[in-house]
């Protein structure tokens, strides 16, 4: 059996939500070619919901500028 050994997630990291809905896209592109569509769909949906949330850190910084 192997074993799959992970970095711990560091908390102060921030995502983009278009650099993570970017990966997602691509992950569901390549499910889709391997024959996964409806785990494609998942994945297209995730990241569409991604983009709808958006980034909450950023709330407010327009009225700011």
């Amino acid at each position: 059996m192997t074993q799959v050994q992970s970095a711990p997630i560091d908390p102060a990291i921030v995502f983009s939500p278009l650099m993570l809905s970017d990966q997602l896209i691509a992950l569901a592109q390549a499910a889709d070619v391997a024959g996964y569509t409806g785990t494609a769909e998942q994945l297209v949906t995730l990241a569409f919901s991604v983009l709808d949330r958006g980034a909450p850190w950023l709330d407010g910084c327009a009225s700011k500028a």
